[in-house]
């Protein structure tokens, strides 16, 4: 099974590139939606911590929003965010009907809340669903997601269901896991894969820990180049047709960047649970990064104001590219960007 999870796709909307560049791009890409900024976890690592869990959409509004997004022309939804999106009372609502406009919908989730009555809907409507799931034992996983240890057992009870539901449904729904590697999992993560396996995930990823200046965790020492070369080898020896053991990969870690303008900024738009638009998901705490929000305008107003527009300039002219995180969501279609408008390559029209 092959994953696209270290690279990029926007290769495949050549349209849409054109558009950007030509500035005539009339939507997104790529929503994600944060419905709520509450959660059940507060797992050490987390990235939004820092934000406190606050905040979230008064009833209705994702359903709106929805709509909006759909005629717009944006052409999928994550439902996902600073919280846990199935907290909130409109989320499968707004799962069913942005299938059935006509957008490729995905949920990430840390899956302690799925009810029975739950399975079905995701399982007909989602293209793919991504649990977050980062200890190996009841003990660990209690310690790293700061919950009860019975949430463990929760999230693999949770997985089986939905994984018999996908085989009875005949569905497509790809059903991924995914893992923050840290010091205080690491020596779970090989048995958690094989018990991932067991259960008919088709992903297991294991994705890299990065520092953020706003957030309340650190490593204080960091995990050894032959502790993961080791686990990536045995990734290799688990994966198989129906499972991908996926050891993310280092070598986009670095902070350095090859470009100075961020050209992806525009296809990918975050929703936090305040009703802020925003492109570059870690300057969140910088509020000139705020394209407008969703509670006072509409998406199509904001996607053709100044605020929109300066919002883009502060980043590309204010933020030092090298000082942001270093696996930013643009940073693997920016690379491909700036390669395109500014091509290193001889005797280019020699095609």
């Amino acid at each position: 099974m092959s994953s696209n999870l270290d690279t990029h796709k926007i290769n495949y909307h050549p349209r849409e590139i054109a558009d950007m560049f030509d500035g005539k791009l009339q939507a997104p890409i790529y929503v994600e939606i944060s419905p709520t900024g509450i959660c059940n976890h507060k797992c050490l690592f987390c990235h939004y911590n820092y934000l406190g869990h606050e905040g979230k959409f008064k009833k209705g509004k994702v359903i709106e929003l929805i709509k909006e997004l759909a005629h717009t022309g944006v052409k999928s939804i994550v439902f996902a965010g600073n919280g846990e999106p199935t907290l909130h009372v409109d989320t499968m609502e707004a799962i069913v009907l942005a299938k059935e406009l006509g957008l490729d919908v995905a949920l990430s989730t840390n899956g302690a809340l799925l009810k029975d009555e739950h399975f079905e809907i995701l399982a007909k409507n989602l293209t793919w669903i991504r649990f977050s799931f980062n200890a190996g034992s009841e003990e660990n996983y209690a310690y790293v997601h700061q919950t009860k240890s019975d949430d463990f057992q929760k999230v693999i009870q949770n997985i089986q269901k939905l994984k018999a539901v996908k085989t009875e449904l005949n569905s497509s729904l790809t059903i991924g896991t995914q893992f923050v590697l840290i010091p205080q999992n690491k020596d779970y993560a090989l048995e958690h894969a094989r018990m991932l396996k067991s259960l008919g995930v088709d992903y297991f990823s294991v994705k890299h820990f990065y520092d953020h200046s706003h957030n309340e965790f650190k490593v204080s020492q960091g995990i050894s180049d032959a502790f993961i070369e080791d686990l990536s080898k045995e990734a290799v020896r688990l994966s198989d047709e129906n499972f991908n053991f996926l050891v993310r990969s280092t070598k986009n870690l670095s902070s350095q960047r090859m470009y100075d303008t961020c050209y992806g900024l525009e296809f990918i738009v975050f929703i936090d649970e305040n009703g802020d638009v925003y492109s570059c998901f870690s300057h969140q705490h910088d509020k000139k990064t705020i394209m407008g929000n969703i509670f006072d305008n509409t998406f199509k107003e904001i996607w053709a104001s100044t605020q929109k527009k300066k919002s883009l300039e502060h980043i590309n002219k204010c933020i030092d590219k090298n000082s942001c995180q270093p696996n930013c969501r643009h940073h693997q279609i920016n690379n491909y960007l700036w390669d395109v408008k500014n091509p290193s390559i001889n005797h280019i029209n020699f095609i």
